[in-house]
């Protein structure tokens, strides 16, 4: 599998003109954009094409965190747990850890799974929390350009909660943005999407769940913003991973995401205000949730 000197950064990247009034990038926080919702789906098959992690999410018995059986709650659960880590004080973060420890606790491999794995595994998470950072470099980098490199190494020093609010250790987390790079190279080749994650992900990705779930609505969401969706996430995904997927990917489709991107940095100042704004909503509304003594996850 070839790949450029920098195997994390996204393809369409290279091609974009710096704005003229790039924001500037102090923390993680200030990554996101309104691209963002657009290839959470696509950063989802990242983290799922680790076996471990794809089999651990297939198989979970945990029904009450499925983005199939409860998908308004679980992207909820999955804001507040990005707000708490990029914004969360020590208190916060504690308390989703604990929650999240005790939830992962549950989630582990059987005699019958392909895999052996936990949840709480360490190495398992670290790799989820990778690909987080690479979401939200990416999602800023598509609309402004790369960042520089001081920039970067000041992204992935303060990511590190990410992971650490997770299992993940600090001697565990990259010290720069070279050894993320570095350690995301020395990922790859062992990454893959078995039949069974697979079709959970097209799933996801086409919204073709819903019509198990809602019936006749879901089947014409299905319809509708199935087809739209899947081509979105199909664009956020680098192509090692849509050749996992067994995606196709023509020129054609390169030059229809340049246009949705050029309208995206159009629209990126009000877009941007909303997805952040969300995000401190999440952060407020748990810990509302927590006075009120209401379960967050």
């Amino acid at each position: 599998m070839e790949r450029g000197p920098d195997t994390y950064q996204h393809a369409h990247v290279a091609d974009v003109r710096p704005a003229r009034r790039r924001p500037r990038v102090r923390r993680t926080g200030d990554l996101v954009t309104g691209l963002g919702p657009t290839i959470a789906g696509a950063n989802v098959i990242m983290q799922l094409a680790n076996p471990k992690v794809g089999h651990g999410v297939v198989e979970s018995r945990v029904d009450s965190g499925s983005a199939v059986k409860h998908p308004i709650k679980r992207s909820r659960t999955t804001g507040t747990f990005l707000a708490v880590a990029l914004m969360g004080d020590d208190d916060d973060r504690t308390f989703v850890g604990t929650e999240l420890k005790r939830i992962h606790d549950l989630v582990y491999s059987t005699a019958e799974s392909p895999v052996h794995y936990s949840a709480n595994d360490s190495r398992l998470q670290l790799w989820v929390a990778v690909c987080l950072v690479k979401y939200f470099l990416d999602q800023y980098e598509l609309l402004y350009g790369s960042l520089s490199p001081a920039e970067k190494d000041r992204v992935v020093d303060d990511s590190r909660w990410l992971g650490t609010t997770l299992n993940v250790t600090e001697d565990q987390w990259p010290g720069s943005y070279a050894d993320l790079q570095e350690y995301w190279r020395t990922q790859l080749d062992d990454m893959t999407i078995d039949p069974p994650v697979r079709a959970l992900l097209q799933q996801l990705s086409d919204l073709s769940f819903l019509e198990d779930r809602i019936g006749p609505a879901g089947a014409m969401a299905h319809k509708v913003l199935g087809r739209p969706l899947s081509y979105l996430i199909k664009a956020g995904l680098p192509p090692e991973f849509r050749t996992m997927m067994h995606w196709r990917w023509s020129p054609a489709d390169e030059a229809a995401y340049d246009r949705t991107l050029r309208v995206a940095r159009l629209v990126e100042p009000a877009t941007g205000r909303v997805a952040r704004g969300l995000l401190q909503a999440y952060l407020y509304d748990m810990r509302l949730r927590r006075r009120l003594g209401i379960r967050v996850f």
